[in-house]
């Protein structure tokens, strides 16, 4: 056996797409995912008298076996899908792969080859597939009668009970494993310290009154007679912000650790806030004049916010912005990625929580706990998002349902839930993430494109029946955003290359038609790649700006960020006018229009042939 990250580049999916990046068997097992090695199949026997495993079967995946379905069918296997029952193979012969979720949902792809057992925990999102000798022979394990049909991934999948018992048992924990392996100093950590291990079951966790619960002495400064719950919260946050920011990035100065049990801040220093002229100098950035952007003329004043998709990159520096110049932020989440501890106690004036954009029941509850918290809405900024790159064609049904629905759907949402409490408070102010796809077609982008496009003809048409109510919106179109903060160098860049620096988006493996490197379907993740290292485009003055666009008296139809942005939109649309001017004389007017204008041609215009009269020199003898 053998795991590592999946590369995520396009090509057969039967190929190794080896990233170069190993995963240990340990790593596995904190996501449920349990490997094994049996020589003999008494050892199989004994594994499955203990785990109850009544029945058996083989099956051979191959060509000569399956014959003109097999093509079919590993495609099928293919999907990423869940199980309602552990999956449990033993390999007999041959080779194949297992993709598995990890818990920042990125693929871990797992080798295994003869005597190799791999079980696979019920919830857990993963596909199958061959290698380049497209054969396989496994003997299938399982308790009672087989629950084979593969859920595939989707909106009614993530709420699946299986799905969300594995989510709240395994993957909100993992946490603690990953930031105590890679973030903490072992020197602060004493001997009585023990980390829960993994066991053949999952994880086993502190009870609440375990002697094994952490208190670290006093002068580590760090963890103060915190509980197993307190130090698993402090965890929980470390992770949540060690690839984007620092807690003191949130305005929140003191230690990160210090949170008492019971919510509060632990004595952290009150934070200093940012004036706009202040931000302005330091980040040289300013929304022209013409927007009245806040400042001596224009000062601003405390406004309340909502910002959706609060955990990606460019929505958690619009938080920090947000609280660093004195705003109150109700800061939201997504709940199929975040635990909710990660949304605690973020800052005095956050407030945090989840929220599945697709539903409208949990974005009506956002709306409900920020009326209830800060007493009123005055501004919403929806940047959360999903995208594939991948051809159109390669592209499974509910992988485009899921970008409409997110991303379009998820908007609508948003407005439709809100636009009552603006109306009556006779204002209100929406900042919709777009992108520069919401303005020109990309390949390799194309559904995702259309959930761009879809959105930026709701919010123009929504401002024409808004505008009498004070409500206005803006369209936000970034280029491609970089996570790092330019203006404080001694920070460590979590700036990466090629593809994992924009995790937000997933490749899909492209098939055979679209899988050369020069095919259009290819074009994004080239792009991508190719500014991978260039990073056009500063999340924190981003961040300023709409932080500046919020607090404007006139805030503009759209608001591109970056140059990348500008030059592509701009080459758009002078494509478009140059192609307006090429049918501008092409017409099909119909014969009474023909008629009457021929008429009207013909006719003599007394008032010019006076006026023409007048500029004539009659020269006399």
């Amino acid at each position: 056996m053998r795991a590592y990250w999946y590369d995520n580049l396009p090509g057969d999916q039967r190929e190794p797409h080896d990233s170069g990046r190993e995963v240990s068997v340990d790593q596995l097992s904190r996501v449920g995912v349990l490997y094994y090695n049996y020589s003999e199949l008494e050892q199989v026997d004994a594994l499955a008298s203990e785990r109850s495993y009544k029945n058996r079967d083989v099956i051979t995946v191959s060509p000569s076996a399956m014959g003109d379905v097999y093509e079919t069918k590993v495609k099928s296997f293919f999907a990423e899908h869940m199980h309602e029952d552990e999956e449990i193979r033993y390999i007999r012969d041959g080779k194949g792969y297992f993709d598995v979720r990890n818990e920042g949902d990125e693929w871990v792809r797992i080798l295994l080859e003869k005597d190799d057992l791999i079980i696979l925990p019920a919830g857990i999102y993963h596909r199958f597939t061959t290698d380049a000798s497209n054969f396989i022979v496994a003997m299938r394990l399982f308790k009672e009668e087989p629950k084979w049909t593969p859920l595939n991934r989707g909106p009614d999948v993530d709420i699946n009970p299986y799905r969300q018992e594995y989510v709240d048992k395994t993957l909100k924990y993992v946490a603690f494993y990953t930031i105590a392996a890679s973030t903490i100093n072992p020197n602060l950590i004493p001997a009585k310290f023990t980390p829960p291990k993994p066991t053949p079951h999952g994880v086993a966790l502190w009870p609440a009154s375990s002697n094994n619960s952490p208190h670290l002495s006093q002068s580590t400064n760090v963890f103060s007679s915190l509980s197993a719950h307190g130090i698993w919260l402090y965890l929980v946050r470390r992770l949540e912000r060690m690839d984007a920011f620092k807690a003191e990035d949130l305005g929140y100065h003191g230690v990160a650790g210090d949170v008492a049990p019971n919510g509060t801040d632990g004595g952290a220093k009150q934070p200093e806030h940012t004036s706009p002229d202040r931000a302005r100098q330091e980040l040289k950035v300013e929304l022209p004049s013409s927007c009245d952007p806040p400042g001596p003329n224009n000062p601003p004043k405390q406004l309340v916010w909502i910002i959706f998709g609060a955990t990606g990159h460019i929505g958690r520096s619009l938080t920090s912005c947000a609280l660093r110049h004195n705003d109150l932020v109700v800061a939201v989440g997504q709940t199929h990625l975040n635990p909710p501890a990660s949304m605690q106690n973020w800052h005095p004036n956050c407030l945090g929580t989840l929220c599945d954009v697709r539903s409208r029941a949990t974005v009506e509850a956002v709306m409900n706990k920020a009326i209830a918290h800060f007493g009123r809405i005055d501004l919403i900024a929806n940047c959360s998002g999903t995208a594939i790159i991948g051809a159109c064609e390669d592209q499974d049904e509910h992988e485009i349902r899921n970008q409409i629905e997110t991303n379009f759907m998820g908007t609508l949402n948003i407005l439709q839930l809100s636009l009552p409490i603006f109306r009556e408070q006779a204002h209100g102010r929406y900042l919709i993430f777009s992108s520069t796809t919401g303005a020109l077609g990309v390949p390799g982008l194309g559904p995702y494109c259309a959930s761009k496009y879809a959105v930026e003809g709701l919010i123009e048409a929504l401002l024409y029946e808004v505008d009498a109510f004070n409500i206005k919106a803006t369209l936000v179109e970034p280029g491609l955003v970089r996570r790092d903060d330019p203006d404080q160098p001694e920070r460590e860049k979590i700036v990466g290359t090629g593809l994992p620096l924009y995790g937000h988006f997933l490749i899909k493996p492209a098939s055979e038609p679209y899988s050369s490197p020069s095919s259009p379907a290819q074009h994004y993740k080239r792009m991508v790649q190719w500014l991978g290292d260039r990073q056009p485009t500063s999340v924190v003055k981003s961040a300023e700006l709409v932080w500046q666009l919020g607090h404007c008296s006139f805030p503009p139809l759209r608001l591109l960020l970056g140059s990348f942005a500008v030059e592509s939109i701009r080459d758009r649309l002078r494509c478009v006018i140059e192609e307006g001017e090429d049918w501008r004389e092409l017409n099909w007017p119909s014969e009474e229009s023909t008629g009457a204008g021929d008429d009207k041609d013909e006719k003599e215009d007394p008032e010019r042939d006076e006026e023409a009269d007048d500029d004539v020199k009659v020269e006399t003898a």
